[in-house]
């Protein structure tokens, strides 16, 4: 037998002689015995979309030992008995890609916790209240975000999980994940070949009794016989091979096996392996502009997500089911991330500012997650140029595909599978009639009432996103005295904001609307901007009217499309009317009845609610006709400015917009002039274009083209499908 050299001496571990047995000295701070340690990795769910390592030509020797890998000298980790093996094993992947990087290695410690946490963000189950992830989640984490120094982040068992702060992610672009891809772990010969190209693999297994502390006393290959107990899941590091199995790097300290290698025969790693990666560095990228940041979002520079990320993180509070905070996927937020955003990173940034403005956001919640943060970094320039910091409420839940589907379906009952001929060209006059009670009837209402649910959540449950961001937002009031409250939202975003601003205004208990009975926080709103909003006239008097009357909200602008531009507007080219008209007349209750209810629900976004006679109140609910009154009365008192669009309206009013369907408003650069002049109260120093048909056309506009909006790949994925549709 081969003498061992001194490095690998070491590294497989000193022992002691007790008679005629080798006795390993072992470290009381270790756990005894395996049994006492969590198995909870979990096997990646199928996934077609994975990339597969596809193996090439270079040469594959008959061994690769274990040798080798020692000379890069990887620290072998204890993840004690935390069921955090996806992080500890993917460290030491990490720790190897990074010493033996040729140019600029970094031998730095980097953090398991951090890749642990990210890991349970991306894996396939709901929430990260749970011990153990997947493999394909840890590596998803770290492709995402990066991985910081164990400096930054440090690993302790007491104080488990922690928050991605923003010297963390800055610090964990500093190493970034580049291409990654998954191998085929019944393949052997593609196993040997990712392990000859990269010289380490990421994998889970099934562990049985046989990995047990007790059973790997002073032993290097795992003792496998068919017949041991199972344990459970477990994630480690592959590191080398010869014909007998492959080499792994443990997470389980130096105690076990040799210092913390062992070898998996190949019939073990065939009967228990579940997963395997394999993986190369990427490379650090800077992005500092605003605009920068929307090219990173629109998917065309994706090595540079780790830039747009720190930019974007301290703006984006994230909510999911229920309204509860969205503790999984890229903009994760936790109560404890809700606390620093607000509490922290938005303290630091505007405390030097003269006057201090945050405007809470909330998106019409119609589309996907990757619109709301392209919006993000699309306004996030401009309006920190101008001294606003703006806080998106990312709440969305992609409603306007699943309406696309309902139209479809809708649309199929109605065809008989061929083209319409021209003779029935009368017929089409009528098909939004008939459209409407189907896709009501098709879930419709139903996931209109989900989301409206989830929106109202968010401020009205003790657990709710917003409630919880409402808290620290009063603390911030507290905190930095004079700070101005300014609210924006699209769409449905009114929704949202409808119980978050009652409960930020109302001064004691507030007497009516979703969240009766809570006591508010008193603080004043300096301007309210709603976008279309899609909520109901009696939602918006039960819930703002009270604050507006008593100066808690000093000004209320509303822009909507005019009536006859609203009757122009299309859903998917299938109902054609604006989504509001479709919502009032569908989604709401009662639904629109030709001769009872002809006008549905008066909605708050609708040119039409402004303008009912007094014949067309009589056919409104009691209670709606009371609401659509009040609303008549406060615009006429001019406590609320309605804008109209398109209008040709100076920048300097305030109120100028070139939005021609219900969805242009966020994306309109008029639209966004004139809020921030409104925020501002004067128009702004920094401004945008003005001009929606010059930008398009690449024409000139009279205001300085510095913030054109970016497109996001969903935008390039609808047109590339409308496209198909016409070849």
């Amino acid at each position: 037998m081969a003498k061992k050299s001194k490095t690998e001496q070491h590294a497989l571990g000193q022992f002691t002689k007790s008679g005629n047995k080798t006795s390993r000295v072992r470290s009381a701070a270790h756990p005894d015995d395996a049994n006492v340690r969590k198995f909870d990795a979990r096997p990646d769910f199928v996934d077609f979309r994975d990339q597969m390592y596809i193996p090439t030509l270079i040469e594959v020797p008959p061994e690769r030992p274990l040798k080798e890998y020692l000379k890069v000298d990887v620290p072998v980790l204890d993840q004690g008995q935390e069921g955090a093996c996806t992080g500890f094993g993917l460290a030491t992947v990490a720790h190897y890609l990074l010493k033996s990087r040729k140019i600029h290695p970094d031998t730095d410690p980097i953090s398991p916790r951090m890749l642990y946490e990210m890991a349970r963000r991306y894996d396939e189950w709901e929430g990260s209240d749970y011990s153990g992830s997947s493999a394909r989640g840890a590596m998803k984490g770290w492709h995402k975000h990066g991985v910081c120094s164990a400096k930054q982040w440090p690993y302790d068992a007491a104080q488990p999980a922690g928050t991605l702060t923003d010297p963390r992610a800055k610090n964990a672009a500093t190493r970034p994940l580049g291409a990654y891809f998954r191998v085929n772990h019944r393949d052997l010969t593609a196993m040997h070949c990712a392990l000859v190209e990269v010289g380490v693999l990421f994998v889970t297994a099934i562990v049985h009794a046989g990995w047990n502390q007790n059973q790997m006393e002073g032993k290097s290959v795992v003792g496998y016989d068919g017949s041991q107990e199972i344990l459970g899941g477990h994630a480690f590091a592959l590191v080398g091979y010869d014909e007998k199995g492959f080499w792994l790097q443990n997470s389980w300290g130096q105690d076990w096996a040799k210092n913390g290698f062992a070898q998996l025969t190949y019939d073990d790693w065939l009967a228990h392996g579940t997963d395997a990666w394999v993986a190369r560095l990427g490379v650090p990228v800077a992005v500092q502009s605003g605009s920068g940041v929307a090219v990173v979002n629109s998917g065309l520079a994706a090595s540079s997500t780790f830039s747009a990320y720190s930019q974007i993180r301290p703006h984006v509070i994230s909510i999911g089911e229920n309204g509860k905070l969205k503790k999984t996927g890229t903009y994760a937020t936790s109560e404890e991330d809700v606390r620093h955003i607000v509490e922290e990173d938005i303290k630091n940034e505007i405390n030097a500012w003269p006057k201090k403005r945050l405007l809470l956001y909330a998106p019409g919640g119609l589309t996907s997650e990757a619109s709301a943060i392209q919006r993000t970094a699309d306004y996030r320039g401009p309006l920190l140029k101008n001294e606003i910091y703006p806080l998106v409420f990312s709440w969305n839940s992609d409603y306007w595909s699943t309406l696309q589907n309902i139209l479809q379906d809708a649309l199929r009952g109605r065809t008989s599978g061929s083209f319409i001929d021209a003779a029935k060209d009368f017929m089409l006059d009528r098909l939004d009639d008939a459209l409407e009670p189907i896709a009501r009837a098709l879930s419709g209402k139903l996931a209109w009432e989900k989301m409206k649910e989830n929106a109202t959540n968010a401020t009205t449950l003790a657990e709710g996103g917003l409630r919880h961001t409402a808290t620290s937002i009063n603390q911030l009031c507290d905190d930095v005295p004079g700070i101005e409250l300014h609210l924006t939202g699209h769409s449905a975003g009114s929704i949202v904001l409808a119980s978050l601003a009652q409960l930020l205004s109302t001064q004691g208990t507030i007497g009516d609307g979703p969240l009766k009975g809570v006591v508010g926080y008193g603080r004043k709103i300096k301007t309210c901007t709603l976008w279309a909003p899609a909520c109901t006239v009696s939602l918006f008097v039960d819930t703002f009217v009270e604050a507006l009357e008593s100066g808690q909200i000093e000004k209320l602008k509303i822009f909507l499309l005019s009536d006859p531009v609203e009757q122009a507007d299309h859903c998917n080219k299938i109902y054609n009317k604006s989504l509001l008209y479709l919502v009032a007349h569908a989604f709401e209750n009662p639904a629109r009845d030709y001769f009872r209810y002809p006008f549905g629900v008066p909605l708050l976004g609708m040119a039409r609610s402004f303008h009912f006679t007094a014949r067309e109140l009589g056919f409104l609910t009691a209670q709606d006709k009371a609401a659509v009154l009040k609303l008549q009365s406060l615009t006429a008192a001019g406590q609320i400015e309605v804008i109209q669009s398109p209008n040709s309206a100076a920048p300097a009013t305030m109120a100028a917009s070139t939005s021609q369907h219900h969805g242009d408003f966020d994306d309109d650069p008029a639209t966004f002039q004139s809020l921030l002049d409104t925020i501002l109260g004067q128009q702004i120093a920094h401004p945008v274009a003005t001009s929606r048909a010059a930008l398009g056309a690449g024409g000139t506009s009279a205001v300085p083209n510095n913030v054109p909006f970016q497109r996001s790949v969903q935008s390039y994925a609808d047109q590339r499908r409308r496209l198909e549709r016409t070849l």
